[in-house]
């Protein structure tokens, strides 16, 4: 219980961390000398995570502060052709990013502006002002500037004239693929969990506010939440799965259906995620609830009655009741 008490947290982002701050609010040069981390960090994945604790580490032998340096919203937002669906919302990023082992949270905002300027500039005029930079850690195919045109090679040789270390970090691999929020996104959309799980080092999470939904849940004996997921998160691919839901504070095991149930196409009210939270009980409405999906169990199907829609979730809540530590478990102490 204690293990999956302690995974559950990492799952939800809990851990405490280290302080977030914005660019603008940092008085000059106030973050002191620093080696710092540069990245969107989407997902804040496997990757990701070694790349902070080698900055860490140099930030430790240097005997400087390590921040992760950071954009809001993701560049991608701004100059990209269109931006791809996200693993993380900002919120859960920063929580990633303050967890990681860093002294502090640097956040960039990004503007059409920001992404006009070369990596001098940038180093030069908007960093400056917060912090003394000693060294940066990227990865290999970190690009910054306009056009992308600043890459590892390119701002090594502005660090070398300016005495700062430019260092470029091999890629993490997984099946002799480089992992990147770009192959977690497929495997998610592709319904391959334990991929993503793998490669996020954690259960894929997603959150929303409880709505209202068809009501007709209740009377067949398994009371849904329906969660109102923020445009341009990423879902994993329709099907019911088992998972964990947190809701204030605490973790409860969850049938969790992804997709508009084919039986319920036609209804207004259907949500493209349902969740059925074993134990409990009370009202939802309105309430926070973030969803870290555990296993795959089942494609969605179209049901030749409702008795047999009933049979099969009433099964998939069962199966859930055998694979999962009952609830409550309580993550954060009560309001």
């Amino acid at each position: 219980m204690r293990e999956e008490l302690e995974r559950l947290r990492d799952d939800f982002l809990l851990r405490d961390g280290a302080p977030v701050v914005w660019l603008d609010d940092v008085p000059g040069r106030g973050l002191g000398a620093c080696s710092i981390a540069i990245g969107a960090f989407d997902g804040f994945h496997i990757g990701h995570a070694r790349l902070i604790a080698e900055a860490v580490d140099d930030a430790r032998s240097r005997g400087v502060s390590c921040v992760a340096v950071t954009f809001d919203p993701d560049p991608d937002c701004v100059v990209g052709p269109g931006p791809s669906l996200k693993l993380l919302g900002s919120s859960g990023r920063l929580r990633a990013l303050a967890a990681s082992g860093v002294d502090a949270v640097l956040v960039v905002p990004f503007t059409a502006e920001l992404a006009a300027l070369d990596h001098a500039a940038f180093f030069e005029r908007v960093l400056a002002a917060a912090m003394n930079v000693v060294s940066v850690h990227v990865g290999s195919d970190f690009r910054l500037g306009r056009g992308g045109a600043s890459t590892v090679d390119v701002m090594a040789a502005w660090g070398a004239a300016h005495g700062v270390d430019i260092v470029g970090h091999s890629l993490v691999l997984d099946g002799g693929r480089c992992v990147c929020a770009t192959r977690i996104r497929a495997a998610l959309s592709e319904g391959r969990l334990d991929e993503a799980r793998r490669e996020l080092g954690r259960r894929p999470m997603i959150e929303g506010v409880v709505g209202p939904g068809r009501g007709q849940g209740t009377g067949m004996g398994f009371p849904t939440a329906n969660v109102a997921v923020p445009y341009g998160m990423q879902m994993p691919a329709d099907g019911v799965y088992s998972a964990y839901a947190l809701v204030d504070g605490a973790a409860w095991p969850a049938a969790v259906n992804v997709g508009i149930p084919p039986m319920f196409a036609s209804s207004s009210a259907s949500a493209r995620l349902e969740a059925n939270l074993l134990g409990f009980t009370g009202d939802l409405y309105g309430k926070r609830m973030a969803i870290a999906f555990d296993c795959f169990l089942r494609p969605s199907v179209r049901f030749a009655s409702t008795e047999e829609l009933i049979e099969t979730v009433l099964a998939d809540i069962s199966h859930v009741a055998g694979s999962l530590v009952p609830g409550p478990i309580r993550l954060q102490p009560e309001a």
